[in-house]
C-alpha cells in the first residue's frame, strides 16, 4: 500500500541530508523545467505546484526539521494536518503569480512637441498631430504566437530569465529571451514574438484659445496599447510656440517694429499696422516721432484664459531709402540748406567745386 506522505526530497530529487543550496539549486533547475507558462503539458501545473511544496518545506529550517519527524513516524493524519495549509499557501502563490501575468495593465503613455504659430495658439482650432505608436498584432491578436505555443527554455540564461554581466555583477534581464526564461519556438512571424506592432497615427487634436508656451494638451487613450486588454496609455502634447514674421511674443503683449518715413516722423499723420487676426489697423503717428518711440495699442496682444488680452506694442523705425530720384535729391539738399546742414554730400562736378574754392579764397579774414 503506498503512503500518503509525500518525500519531497525524491520529488526535488535530492538526499535527506542535501544542504539548502543543493535543494534550492534543484528547485531552480525542476521549477524552469515544469513552469506553466514554459511546459504546455497539461499535468505541468500539478507538477510544479508539487516542487513548490516541497521547496517551501525543505528551505525553511523549522518545517523540514517537523517534516522529518512526520516521515520517520510514517503518521498520515499528522502530515495531512501539516500540509494542509501548506498547500492552501502554494496554489494562493501560484494563484496570485498567475493573476498578476494575465493582469490588465495599461499602456504606456507618449510625450511629444506640438509646434504652433502665434495665431494657432492665440484663437485655437484643430491641428492634426502624426506619430508612431504600439498596438496588438492583427495577425497573433498580441498574442506573440499563433496557434499553441512551443516553448524551450533559453539556453542563454537557463531559464533564470536574468543574467550576471558587468564588472559590478549586477544581474540584467536576459537579452536573449527578454527575461521570460523560455524561447518560443514558433513566433508570429508579423511581430516576432512580441505581440505588438508600431503603426502610425495621425489624430486631430483640439487646441483651446489662449494656449500658452509650455503648456501641456493631453488627450485620453492615445498613447500605446495596453497590455493583456489593458487601456491605452495617453498622449501629452508639450506646446512650442514658431517664430513669428511680424510679433514677438513677451507675455501677454505682443511687440512690433514699424518703419515710417522721414516726413511722417516729423509732420505726424497716421500709418497701418497688421493685427494677429490677419487684419490692418490705422494707427496715429504723432509729429516730431524720433526713432525707436513706441506706441502701445490697449487689447490688442496676446489672449488670456480670463477673456483679457494683453497689449500690442509698436516701435517706430525711421526708414532711409537707398535708391532716390534726381527730383527727390534736389528736394533734400534744399531741405539740408533751409536746416543749415553744411555736411551734405551733393557729388558736385568739377565746375562746382572750383566755385566753392574760390569762394572761400574770396572769403574775409
Amino acid at each position: 500500500m503506498r503512503s500518503a506522505i509525500k518525500d519531497y526530497y525524491k520529488i526535488l530529487g535530492v538526499e535527506k541530508n542535501a544542504t539548502k543550496e543543493e535543494i534550492k539549486k534543484a528547485y531552480r533547475k525542476l521549477a524552469r523545467l515544469y513552469h506553466p507558462d514554459r511546459n504546455p503539458d497539461p499535468e505541468a501545473e500539478e507538477k510544479f505546484k508539487e516542487i513548490n511544496e516541497a521547496y517551501h518545506v525543505l528551505s525553511d529550517d523549522e518545517k523540514r526539521e517537523e517534516y522529518d519527524r512526520i516521515l520517520k513516524s510514517g503518521d498520515e493524519s499528522k502530515f495531512r494536518d501539516f500540509v494542509e495549509y501548506i498547500q492552501e499557501f502554494i496554489e494562493s502563490i501560484i494563484k496570485g503569480e498567475r493573476e498578476k501575468a494575465r493582469r490588465p495593465k495599461k499602456g504606456q503613455d507618449i510625450r511629444l512637441k506640438l509646434y504652433l504659430s502665434l495665431e494657432e495658439a492665440a484663437f485655437g482650432g484643430e491641428k492634426e498631430v502624426e506619430y508612431e505608436r504600439w498596438i496588438d498584432c492583427p495577425d497573433c491578436e498580441g498574442k506573440g504566437v499563433k496557434g499553441k505555443a512551443e516553448t524551450v527554455v533559453c539556453h542563454a540564461c537557463e531559464g533564470k530569465g536574468r543574467r550576471v554581466s558587468g564588472i559590478f555583477s549586477f544581474p540584467r534581464p536576459c537579452s536573449v529571451c527578454r527575461g521570460k526564461g523560455f524561447i518560443v519556438k514558433n513566433p508570429c512571424p508579423t511581430c516576432f514574438g512580441r505581440g505588438r506592432v508600431t503603426t502610425k497615427a495621425k489624430i486631430k487634436v483640439s487646441i483651446p484659445p489662449a494656449t500658452d508656451e509650455g503648456d501641456v494638451l493631453k488627450v485620453l487613450e492615445k498613447g500605446h496599447f495596453g497590455v493583456n486588454g489593458g487601456k491605452p496609455g495617453d498622449l501629452y502634447l508639450r506646446v512650442f510656440l514658431k517664430e513669428h514674421p511680424v510679433f514677438k511674443k513677451v507675455g501677454s503683449d505682443l511687440m512690433m517694429e514699424k518703419l515710417i518715413s522721414y516726413p511722417l516722423a516729423v509732420l505726424g499723420g497716421t500709418t497701418r499696422v497688421p493685427t494677429l487676426e490677419g487684419e490692418e489697423v490705422e494707427v496715429f503717428v504723432q509729429p516730431g516721432t524720433e526713432c525707436g518711440s513706441t506706441k502701445t495699442l490697449p487689447g490688442k496682444g496676446f489672449p488670456l484664459q480670463d477673456g483679457r488680452r494683453g497689449n500690442m506694442i509698436i516701435t517706430f523705425r525711421i526708414e532711409v531709402p537707398k535708391n532716390i530720384s534726381g527730383k527727390q535729391k534736389k528736394l533734400l539738399e534744399k531741405l539740408a540748406r533751409e536746416l543749415g546742414e553744411e555736411g551734405i554730400n551733393r557729388e558736385e562736378g568739377l565746375p562746382g567745386r572750383i566755385a566753392r574754392w574760390i569762394k572761400r579764397k574770396n572769403a574775409p579774414r
